[in-house]
């Protein structure tokens, strides 16, 4: 437990909080009361200036949104956003992988070539030494 959550630990209930302070005099409780309230108003108050902003931004967007309706501007027209490039895919080819299982079965499993395997095919693969591509099978078509 780090100290943030100790110091909350501590702080979430009025029995903990009067074993911890049961040794401090009244003028220093006022003063770590008062240090506490500081920090709050000061916390508060950054939160509502990050809010103001957010909110000036916010118009901000709209009236430019507005501006560009008024005058049919899209996004796309600007170069931003819209028409997007089209993403590149990941170019993950699957195959056919055939292992025996620890009873003498046949299984087959179909996957690519790196990423998470089946409990048994990776014991497969321990047990014999063997490599993935070692077990690929020509695709049979089911169609």
């Amino acid at each position: 437990m780090n100290i943030f959550d100790e110091l909350l630990h501590r702080l979430s209930s009025k029995t903990r909080i009067r074993q911890l302070l049961k040794d401090v005099k009244a003028p220093e409780l006022e003063r770590i009361l008062s240090r506490m309230n500081d920090t709050l108003k000061e916390k508060q108050l950054a939160r509502d200036s990050e809010e103001e902003n957010r909110q000036l931004k916010l118009q901000s967007i709209d009236a430019i949104k507005q501006i560009m309706a008024d005058r049919g501007v899209s996004m796309g027209d600007l170069g931003l956003g819209g028409d997007s490039a089209p993403r590149r895919r990941r170019n993950t080819q699957k195959y056919t992988f055939q292992y025996e299982t620890e009873t003498g079965d046949s299984s087959l499993w179909e996957g690519a070539t790196t990423g998470r395997l089946p409990r048994g095919f990776q014991t497969y693969l321990h047990r014999t030494g063997k490599k993935r591509m070692d077990c690929v099978i020509e695709n049979q078509d089911t169609a």
